[in-house]
């Protein structure tokens, strides 16, 4: 799905319909994946897929990658505590570190004399990416349910036997 969703862009499409507002998908999934099940994607794996996404869309190497494996390994260490509370707190905290992987980006871009993105673009890039975290975890929710405690005990019983 991670090839899939970096050569999208690289598509050499052209619609009548602007490609502005179009969500940072690899992002949200990546967010998802990680705010749902923790123990699935490792950082190794979230590194890797950036780096190949920094490398196609032509990024500079390295940077948006330690950007969302920080942002990934500070909401993976949170996750648990979202279990029980509403989704709303969820989106808040996941749009926060959206907003906050973006604005890194462009300060840090800004400081060592990249060539910047315009922070119009970026900004609407980051809210219709916090637009569609829930339409995701709407999406990947079925997906990567866990097994209640009770259940795995229960096939182990089932299995030993």
């Amino acid at each position: 799905m991670a090839i899939f969703l970096i050569m999208l862009p690289t598509l050499p499409i052209r619609a009548d319909f602007n490609h502005i507002f179009i969500p940072d998908l690899l992002l949200i999934m990546t967010f998802t994946w990680v705010m749902q099940r923790p123990d699935v994607i490792g950082p190794i794996t979230i590194t890797i897929v950036f780096l190949f996404a920094d490398f196609i869309l032509q990024r500079p190497p390295g940077l948006w990658a330690v950007i969302v494996l920080l942002a990934a390994t500070f909401l993976g260490m949170r996750s648990a505590r979202f279990k029980e509370v509403f989704f709303i707190y969820e989106w808040a905290t996941v749009s926060v570190i959206i907003v906050f992987c973006y604005l890194t980006q462009y300060i840090l871009m800004r400081l060592t004399f990249l060539a910047i993105y315009d922070l119009k673009l970026l900004t609407i890039t980051a809210l219709t990416t916090i637009f569609f975290y829930p339409v995701f975890t709407w999406v990947f929710r079925p997906m990567l349910k866990k097994q209640g405690l009770h259940i795995k005990k229960k096939l182990a019983t089932e299995v030993s036997e």
